[in-house]
């Protein structure tokens, strides 16, 4: 089985959430192949493809040393997801490491978890990495990881 192919734009900048707050945003943003435009979570190419967006649950709140190595959870780097049937909150609950990592990064969130985790209990390779970082400010810790989830033993992401 091949590595899905995803077209990205790489963008730096701050985003104000409604809440008032602001948040420097890095990575990497899906975009069509052809036209360049942004592609949102949602987009009929996005879902067409399998792929979903999600951000990394309870990062910051309980992972933030291992959100902290700017290596290993950069933006573009391969993520691993690991099943943990066992879990006492979650029958679904899937960890994710950042590759080759011991350290987890948190979970895959809930509402996704309920579907992928059958998928993966039946031998499916999904693949994660690393799409987009959330730091108060390009000089502060990172308080936030969005990950890109596919059904492929791996991710490519193809820069435009």
């Amino acid at each position: 089985m091949d590595p899905a192919v995803v077209d990205v734009a790489f963008e730096e900048r701050y985003w104000y959430p409604h809440d008032g707050g602001v948040v420097w945003v890095a990575g990497y943003q899906l975009v069509d192949p052809e036209s360049g435009r942004y592609l949102a979570r949602d987009a009929p190419e996005v879902v067409d493809a399998g792929l979903i967006v999600a951000s990394v649950a309870g990062a910051a709140r309980h992972h933030a040393q291992a959100l902290a190595d700017e290596h290993a959870v950069a933006p573009g780097r391969p993520l691993t997801l690991r099943r943990d049937p066992d879990n006492e909150h979650d029958p679904n609950a899937i960890a994710v490491h950042p590759e080759g990592g011991v350290a987890q990064l948190g979970w895959v969130p809930r509402e996704v978890a309920v579907d992928l985790a059958a998928a993966l209990d039946a031998g499916r390779p999904w693949a994660a990495v690393a799409l987009r970082e959330r730091r108060a400010s390009p000089r502060d810790p990172r308080t936030g990881l969005t990950m890109l989830l596919a059904p492929a033993p791996a991710i490519e992401l193809r820069v435009r």
